[in-house]
Parts: structure tokens; C-alpha cells; sequence
């Protein structure tokens, strides 16, 4: 039975590399990654056109993979996600970020002159998840904002795969939404 499961991710993964004590599947081309070993089943996927797509194939991917390696609940989903939001016509998000977080002076003489700014905010859920949001200039585009979020559930785990799904569902919007609001918020405060 492992041997179709191979066979049949191997389809959507065009490389397969053996790891210690399991499998790496990808596909560069798509940027997606899945890693199956016996602690965990992890997949990732880099430049998915939509969170609710990109968790779609991922609950997929586990439907096949839970079938064959048999992971017992309960199941926890961690979500991580980046993007990009756009800044408004003449704002720049350095000098914002610079504004919102002031580097101090000094420091320059330790580090070099400071260029660019983030801010990180971490969040506790009441049943003792965790949301980490980070926001920053984007490098190669000077007129947006780079976020990144890591969203760690708490204690409470899901009995199924599909209430674990719907969680990363709900998890992948709030990290959007509060992603949006940090970045208005700055900005306006700019």
C-alpha cells in the first residue's frame, strides 16, 4: 500500500528524495513541497494563487497520504503564510516602518547604518495558540509591504483531518485579514 501511495503522490511530485526516516516530494516548478516521515506529514507550497486553493490540495494530499500511513488524531494544523499588500500612491514602507519603530542612532555605530525596518507582533489565542505576524519592506519592490505569519494552534486539537482543515481554513483568513489591518494601521498612523 505504501508503494501506490508513491506512486500516485508521485504523479503531482515530479521529485522524490529519500530523508532520514521518510520521504521529501516536490515540485520547483509549482513550488510545492511534501514531507512525509513518522512524526509528521508537512506540505508547502510557495505561489499558490489562493490560501482556500492551496489548503484545499493540502487536505487532499493528506486525505491520501493519512489513508496509507495511518496517523492517529488528534491532528494539529500549523499554518504559515507570506504576501504582499500594495502601498498607497507616494507611501513608502521604509520610511513607515522606520517612523513606527524608530532605529536608535547609536546602534549604527554597532550595525552600519540602519536601511530598513520590521515590526513583529505575536498574538496568544485563549486556548493557547499563537499567531506570529511580521511586517516588513519588500526588497524587490519598494512600493509594498512584505507579511509573514505563523499561526501554531493551542491545545485544543481537532479529532478529524476534515475539522483540522476547516481550522487551517478560518486560521489562513484571520492571518489575512489581520495582516491587512496591521498594515492600514501603520500606515495611517504614518
Amino acid at each position: 500500500m505504501q508503494g501506490e501511495l508513491l506512486k500516485e503522490l508521485h504523479r503531482d511530485y515530479p521529485s522524490l528524495t529519500q530523508i532520514q526516516g521518510g520521504v521529501l516530494f516536490s515540485d520547483p516548478p509549482k513550488g510545492r513541497t511534501l514531507v512525509i516521515d513518522q512524526a509528521r506529514v508537512e506540505s508547502s507550497e510557495t505561489s499558490p494563487r489562493s490560501a482556500s486553493q492551496a489548503i484545499e490540495r493540502i487536505g487532499e494530499e493528506f486525505q491520501k497520504t493519512l489513508r496509507i500511513v495511518a496517523y492517529p488524531a488528534p491532528y494539529r494544523v500549523k499554518v504559515e503564510a507570506d504576501g504582499t499588500i500594495q502601498a498607497w500612491e507616494g507611501l513608502d514602507p521604509v520610511a513607515v516602518l522606520k517612523r513606527h519603530a524608530p532605529p536608535n542612532e547609536e546602534w549604527d555605530s554597532l550595525g552600519g547604518s540602519c536601511r530598513f525596518a520590521c515590526v513583529r507582533y505575536l498574538f496568544a489565542t485563549p486556548d493557547g495558540g499563537q499567531r506570529d505576524i511580521r511586517v516588513e519592506p519588500l526588497f524587490q519592490a519598494p512600493d509594498k509591504f512584505y507579511t509573514s505569519a505563523i499561526s501554531m494552534p493551542g491545545a485544543n486539537a481537532c479529532a478529524t483531518l476534515e475539522s483540522a482543515m476547516e481550522r487551517a481554513r478560518q486560521e489562513a483568513d484571520i492571518i489575512e485579514r489581520l495582516s491587512d489591518r496591521l498594515v492600514a494601521d501603520i500606515a495611517k498612523d504614518a
